[in-house]
């Protein structure tokens, strides 16, 4: 499978864009000011095609998602979405989509980490010259969906400033806040020496951007993911999917401990694919916080 940019001769791919949007003048309306991609099967065969238009104010909008009938729900589309992310994250603050009121369509774009965001009132109407039907349903007003575009950065111990540790820090403080209800103030307090330097000393440190603004982090350690951390607002996004897909194929990781009060955490990894192999009473600092050794 590969996914090539389409700079000429867009319309060659007209059949699988009119997947996605069934009138024509609608596509030409964004079809060359936007970007056009295309995922070709090993055998040269188109499978699924994007559009990106840029809409001022560090967003773009995903105009066009379009896959082939038989090679729908095998996760092309997803993988097409993931791929766009990664993409424009250096470009653009976020993503938007708009689609119709299909819980099927709705439901897809929930599940690549988008929330809603805002309606277009009788969209489908005014714009089109037929009615748009999807799931046996007349769609009519255009629901938008929006996702934070963040940029996963590497950062060696050498670059490791105190503004960044002061930062990652505070993204921690914010998150074991919102999760970890287990834990009181003192307990809190007691920890940040220790988190600012696990920060500093960790072997391999990767750190969540959005835009400017450090808003997660991971940090492995012989083939271990040592800390997760998320600012909570980013929650709910797929970021931290994101992060443990690359620390288990770009850093071999296998193992991963998560608090026993924390069953959010400890889902989070099941369903990531860790298994439990061993239970502790104590922390690894001593404290009396049960933890739930994993392996992949």
């Amino acid at each position: 499978m590969r996914i090539s940019k389409i700079d000429t001769d867009k319309k060659k791919y007209l059949e699988l864009l009119l997947l996605a949007d069934e009138q024509e003048s609608m596509i030409d309306r964004y079809l060359e000011r936007g970007d056009l991609f295309v995922m070709y099967h090993s055998e040269n065969e188109p499978v699924c095609s994007a559009i990106i238009t840029e809409e001022g104010d560090g967003v773009c909008e995903l105009k066009s998602l379009a896959v082939a009938p038989q090679y729908q729900r095998k996760g092309y589309g997803s993988e097409m979405v993931r791929f766009l992310c990664s993409y424009y994250a250096h470009r653009f603050q976020f993503i938007i989509v708009g689609t119709g009121e299909s819980q099927m369509t709705v439901s897809f774009y929930k599940s690549c980490g988008f929330r809603y965001s805002h309606l277009v009132p009788d969209f489908f109407t005014l714009h089109y010259d037929h009615p748009i039907i999807e799931d046996g349903k007349r769609l009519k007003d255009m629901l938008y969906f929006k996702k934070p575009l963040v940029c996963p950065n590497v950062v060696h111990r050498d670059k490791r400033t105190y503004i960044l540790i002061s930062s990652l820090t505070e993204v921690w403080e914010r998150s074991v806040r919102a999760s970890h209800d287990f834990l009181a103030e003192e307990d809190i307090q007691k920890l940040i020496p220790a988190v600012r330097e696990a920060l500093e000393m960790i072997a391999n440190l990767v750190v969540l951007y959005h835009g400017d603004d450090p808003v997660g982090f991971i940090g492995m350690e012989d083939r271990k993911v040592e800390m997760l951390f998320l600012a909570p607002e980013y929650w709910g996004y797929g970021f931290g999917a994101l992060l443990i897909d690359m620390a288990i194929k770009d850093y071999g990781c296998v193992f991963v401990d998560v608090n026993e009060q924390n069953p959010k955490a400890r889902h989070f990894y099941m369903h990531m694919g860790f298994r439990e192999y061993e239970r502790t009473e104590t922390d690894d600092q001593g404290n009396p916080f049960p933890i739930i050794r994993m392996r992949l």
